[in-house]
């Protein structure tokens, strides 16, 4: 009977330790979320953030409106390490989930990548609503480059607020928008979230620029796609070590 206890306290002793070892080999997972309107979606921004999370040991997953493919466009814009992960990237891309499918319990963060489709799917979403705003208020990382931004511009709150009331954010400017997007966008995102009361700021055209406010990350354009992800990996690390103190 001793024995039997002894094995019993060394076990309660060792428990808290080895819970703490299992939540460190926890990997983390990132949803990435693509428009599937036929504007498509632009591939170095979907790419270059998988092969940086990859590089990170952190799980993708990828979705879209209603589990379509949609169109990659900016193949010839690949650098020549993303042009290597391509063909990893395919089966995913070619079958996303849908996001009526997500559950945000699985994920740590989401990112929505811009192409000139999300100005149309994206904006004003059901599933982007629940989603989103689920993960916001959870504190998880929301993340979107370049006109990844309209799928946040719509989201509200509990309360009706906008989520981006008075947050500090960034997206494609307009003065980056040619003829082609003024005439067949039904908005440019800029006014939008300015609109709906966010705090804009950007770069010059073609910079790259990227912006945090609290637990929300994005970024201006293509350029962007890389330091935003590698801020989205500190964040992430954040996040993990908080939980481990």
């Amino acid at each position: 009977m001793r024995t039997y206890f002894r094995q019993l306290i060394k076990l309660a002793l060792f428990l808290p330790f080895f819970t703490v070892a299992q939540q460190a080999n926890v990997q983390q997972k990132v949803l990435i979320i693509i428009s599937s309107h036929h504007y498509g979606y632009y591939l170095p921004e979907v790419i270059t953030p998988y092969r940086l999370l990859k590089q990170a040991n952190i799980k993708i997953d990828i979705a879209s409106p209603y589990g379509g493919a949609g169109r990659g466009s900016g193949v010839k814009s690949l650098s020549d390490i993303d042009k290597h992960y391509h063909p990893q990237l395919k089966k995913q891309l070619a079958n996303p989930l849908a996001l009526a499918d997500v559950d945000t319990e699985n994920y740590d963060a989401v990112y929505i990548a811009g192409g000139a489709g999300p100005m149309l799917d994206l904006y004003d979403h059901p599933q982007i609503q629940r989603i989103v705003s689920t993960m916001y208020i959870d504190n998880k990382v929301v993340s979107a480059d370049c006109h990844g931004p309209a799928a946040l511009a719509a989201v509200t709150l509990p309360n009706g607020e906008f989520m981006i009331k008075g947050k500090r954010i960034t997206a494609k400017s307009n003065a980056e928008e040619g003829l082609w997007a003024k005439n067949n966008y039904p908005f440019l995102l800029e006014d939008r979230l300015k609109e709906n009361m966010a705090i804009f700021s950007s770069a010059k055209p073609n910079k790259a620029w990227v912006v945090q406010d609290g637990n929300l990350l994005t970024g201006q354009n293509p350029k962007s796609a890389e330091p935003l992800t590698r801020q989205l990996i500190a964040m992430l690390q954040n996040m993990k070590n908080t939980k481990l103190n």
